[in-house]
């Protein structure tokens, strides 16, 4: 049985370090179960955001196919030149070629809703939604497998998603707090459960950590509302603050949180609690962020992209100032 990655290996390689062959190279991240954040273990990320068979369901001529698969390999292949972009400008952290062209944005749009719509969390909102009540495809006969519901629902779901992320501003983001990622990897705050994932990709904040220290990040309606500045695609600086994105993308993770090993961001599940999961009674918690675009001309230098702030006394990191970040 083939081994599907739902979590793409070129989001994972952003957290990950090359292992010691130096040809056929193979990358490593830490990872934890979300019920024991500190019981960190290394993997390859050829063995971990996947699951055998994930993705082969039944088409509507009732024959099995994976095609889906095949087309989620196509859509990671397109934004491997955005990666490049936006992550390996050798002079800033936060790249000028900001915002995207058009090409390249729509590119990462579709990618970004398909990290939403595509994970084992939404398989599970499907499940305990009732696939009936959660969507419709016109003609189809019922669904014989939770796997047939769900890539009906990518189908019917993903370019909707897309076109509300695409047509939102985003914020380039950097922050010095250490950030994981997740088999969740594009979190919506304060809605990452709702049953109307189009009408949350539209309306509520979203991140989406790139690697440990960069992000997108979409304003909410009442955030553009309230800023003029957010209104069109910006360019942050959440040092001093990111530690709320590491504690949201802890909260929406499903199973598994995923680590660069020398970026380890710290979880404390009795800081924030997590989502309940899917079906599950309970409240999901809410979260308020506040944030001043950064002006056109002030920029942060790619070193500190790479490299943790130096240590203070005691271990502690200083207090953030600016200084050293071009600002």
């Amino acid at each position: 049985m083939p081994n599907d990655h739902h979590v793409p290996r070129v989001h994972l390689r952003r957290f990950a370090i090359p292992g010691p062959r130096k040809r056929g190279q193979e990358w490593f991240i830490d990872a934890a179960d979300v019920n024991a954040p500190t019981k960190v273990f290394r993997a390859n990320v050829r063995n971990v955001g996947a699951e055998r068979d994930f993705y082969t369901f039944e088409g509507l001529d009732g024959k099995e196919t994976r095609a889906l698969e095949s087309f989620f390999g196509q859509l990671e292949g397109s934004v491997a030149a955005v990666w490049r972009v936006l992550l390996d400008n050798p002079k800033y952290a936060l790249t000028d070629l900001w915002p995207l062209p058009p090409r390249m944005r729509g590119a990462l749009a579709w990618y970004m809703a398909a990290q939403i719509v595509r994970t084992t969390r939404q398989r599970k909102r499907l499940e305990a939604w009732g696939a009936s009540q959660s969507f419709r495809v016109p003609g189809a006969p019922a669904a014989p497998n939770l796997a047939t519901t769900h890539a009906r629902y990518i189908a019917e779901t993903l370019g909707e998603v897309a076109r509300a992320l695409y047509i939102r501003p985003w914020g380039l983001g950097f922050t010095n707090a250490c950030l994981p990622t997740s088999d969740c990897p594009v979190v919506i705050l304060n809605a990452h459960d709702d049953e109307d994932q189009v009408g949350a990709a539209l309306t509520w904040d979203i991140v989406f950590p790139l690697d440990p220290h960069r992000f997108i990040f979409m304003p909410d309606m009442q955030m553009i509302e309230d800023d003029p500045e957010k209104r069109v695609d910006h360019r942050l600086n959440l040092s001093g603050v990111g530690l709320a994105f590491v504690d949201s993308i802890y909260a929406a993770a499903d199973r598994y949180i995923y680590m660069h090993p020398d970026h380890t961001p710290r979880l404390d599940p009795g800081r924030t609690p997590r989502l309940p999961a899917p079906g599950a009674p309970g409240f999901a918690p809410q979260s308020v962020l506040q944030y001043q675009v950064l002006e056109d001309h002030l920029t942060i230098s790619a070193r500190w992209a790479k490299h943790h702030i130096p240590r203070g006394e005691d271990g502690r990191r200083p207090a953030f100032t600016g200084e050293g970040f071009g600002l």
